[in-house]
């Protein structure tokens, strides 16, 4: 299967976990306690190494640490290692690289599995090549030579100290081995079997202890399971353990369909033959690697649960030419994928962490005491917020860092009204979880202290230019007031305001929606006082909601007196129909909008001080359409 990934050229990979409310966020959890399974073998294919180590190439940790690339991997949990074998007698896969590689591995206290192509290059489903120096000998040559070739190389990795846990008669022979004549597809299936059989006695004869594995791809395949290994049986080979590759690519399926095939094929064999199995190549994108993590975890999880006897990654440390490693070329850290042999599992989930502010309420009035102010926050993983800081108005009044419930966390904090000046607030929470993520609240409004509320002869003003608002009301006392007008605008709108006429200055509101603006009134004397609103130039009002007015100096709240409302310029709204109301709303007549010269433009209402009006009466106007 090999020779067809491992080409010149390069290709970097980038896998990378963005967090955001519309991204995502990597989630963690622990499926099976790595090291209660040590007898699993938790394995990884590295006979690409000293190849990749003489082109200079270097391996990072997780945590960006440069170390030998076999530390790195016993550190990710992996406790074996396999090696392929070529027939060739230096380079890449002969057996002296072979034997250096199993002393390292022992070195580091790992097992090793030695993986016989019986070829001078890659065996894989599409090729099983007799090596050329084996060309035009019989089945029983060829036999002897599968003996003498697997005696050889064992002989010496055994007086290098090392013996190796299994060996693998053949690779992936998924139609026999040594083609043409070992190839089952083409009456090859006794030559096929005796070959097998020559490399299990060469093994035994080594040493009995080596477990014999019998290798085939696609593991998802009872049909071609059976039809192999029936075959080997009925035509006298031997063999210790069944070797399956798994990889969802190559079978074209995805990562829990996958698990499951695979999983009911290993169960049919088991039973079958008697032999336990091992899947003995598997492997993912790394561009995928929390999918290629899901399916590697879940693989293990299923294979320790049933007993069966571990799992190899086909080259995880590879980067650049072989597209399934397990590495990311552009950092040189592992991926999450190695995190599968720790028995982590990744999930990639929507970032949902909501976050709601529960007290105070809506607009509510605090007048003294501690106000309890109060989120709920939700998230769809254990422990994960870490604090939750609270906000009055632009500065943090308290936080919360522990003690967070699983799934939906409340938290509240008093906070002393008296540390808050009277007039509008606004409260506002922040959560932030464990990876650094935060989301903010709702923001809330509150008063400080008594107000009079006057919400009537609302503004609609939308793109109109130019006009007045206006209020009426009575005060009791003089000294400072605090008013407060609730407003939207899409656009930044500086507006003159004037007290009985005079003007005390200009007051901005900002581009918001449903903000408040203040400002402080003096009032020098008591009594019934019009405060207007008026657009100059070529702006227009702001739509205003609702006015608030808060005594500073402990004076009685005041109260509201007849209000006007919008003086406007006429328009050309020849046609429009409208309906006039007293205040009391009494009907007092329709006419054309063109007679009464004011303006409604898309709104359906307002109060106003029609022209010629006598005493400057308020009426209300409605349109006649949405009477």
């Amino acid at each position: 299967m090999k020779v067809r990934l491992f080409t010149a050229m390069l290709i970097g990979l980038f896998w990378a976990v963005q967090n955001g409310w519309s991204q995502s966020l990597t989630v963690t959890d622990t499926i099976f306690s790595r090291y209660e399974h040590e007898d699993f073998a938790f394995g990884a294919d590295v006979s690409f190494v000293p190849q990749m180590e003489s082109w200079g190439t270097k391996w990072l940790d997780k945590n960006g640490k440069h170390k030998d690339i076999l530390q790195i991997l016993k550190e990710q949990g992996v406790n074996n290692i396999r090696l392929r074998v070529w027939t060739v007698n230096s380079g890449a896969s002969s057996k002296q690289e072979v034997v250096n590689m199993c002393k390292r591995a022992k070195a580091i206290g790992m097992g090793v599995m030695i993986d016989f192509h019986y070829s001078d290059t890659w065996a894989d489903p599409g090729n099983q090549t007799i090596p050329s120096a084996w060309t035009d000998h019989s089945v029983e040559a060829l036999a002897q030579k599968v003996y003498d070739h697997t005696y050889d190389v064992l002989s010496a990795i055994k007086a290098a100290g090392v013996v190796p846990k299994w060996v693998q008669v053949g690779n992936e022979t998924k139609r026999g081995m040594l083609y043409p004549v070992g190839q089952t597809n083409n009456g090859g299936s006794v030559a096929f079997a005796k070959f097998v059989l020559n490399g299990y006695n060469a093994v035994k004869a080594i040493d009995s202890t080596m477990q014999v594995i019998v290798h085939l791809p696609d593991g998802h395949d009872n049909s071609l399971y059976r039809s192999i290994f029936d075959g080997l049986k009925k035509n006298g080979a031997k063999w210790d353990i069944i070797g399956l590759s798994a990889y969802p690519r190559w079978s074209h399926l995805d990562g829990p369909t996958m698990i499951t095939k695979v999983m009911s094929n290993i169960n049919d064999l088991k039973k079958r033959y008697g032999k336990p199995c091992m899947i003995v190549e598997a492997g993912h994108y790394p561009r995928e690697a929390v999918i290629g993590n899901q399916y590697l975890v879940g693989v293990m999880d299923k294979m320790i649960k049933n007993g069966d006897l571990g799992c190899f990654y086909w080259e995880p440390e590879s980067m650049g030419g072989y597209d399934m490693g397990a590495w990311d070329e552009a950092t040189r850290k592992p991926t999450v994928m190695m995190d599968a042999f720790l028995g982590v599992k990744h999930t990639t989930v929507p970032w949902m962490m909501k976050a709601k502010m529960t007290a105070p309420t809506g607009e509510q009035t605090i007048e003294s005491g501690d106000l309890k102010l109060q989120a709920r926050v939700q998230h769809q993983r254990k422990n994960r917020i870490q604090s939750l800081e609270f906000h009055i108005d632009k500065k943090t009044v308290g936080t919360v860092s522990d003690g967070f419930p699983v799934g939906t966390t409340i938290a509240t904090i008093p906070f002393a009204v008296n540390d808050a000046p009277i007039g509008v607030h606004t409260a506002w929470t922040k959560a932030t979880d464990t990876s650094k993520n935060t989301q903010t609240t709702d923001t809330v409004t509150f008063f400080v202290g008594q107000s009079a509320l006057f919400d009537g002869g609302i503004v609609e003003n939308r793109e109109q230019r130019g006009g007045n608002v206006s209020w009426n009301f009575t005060t009791e006392d003089t000294g400072i007031y605090r008013l407060a007008f609730k407003y939207s605008t899409p656009t930044v709108r500086g507006i003159e305001i004037r007290l009985d006429g005079d003007s005390i200055g200009r007051i901005y509101f900002l581009k918001k929606t449903d903000a408040y603006q203040t400002i402080d009134l003096k009032i020098a004397e008591p009594g019934l006082h019009e405060l207007r609103l008026t657009a100059t130039g070529t702006t227009g009002l702001p739509d205003i909601s609702a006015l608030r007015i808060f005594p500073l100096d402990g004076q009685a709240v005041p109260l509201p007196a007849d209000m006007t409302g919008i003086i406007s310029l006429p328009n050309s709204d020849d046609g429009e129909i409208v309906d006039v109301y007293s205040l009391s709303g009494v009907f007092i007549r329709s006419s054309p909008q063109s007679q009464l010269r004011f303006p409604l433009g898309e709104r359906s209402s307002a109060v106003v001080v029609l022209q010629n009006s006598v005493g400057g009466t308020p009426y209300i106007v409605r349109k006649h359409r949405l009477k």
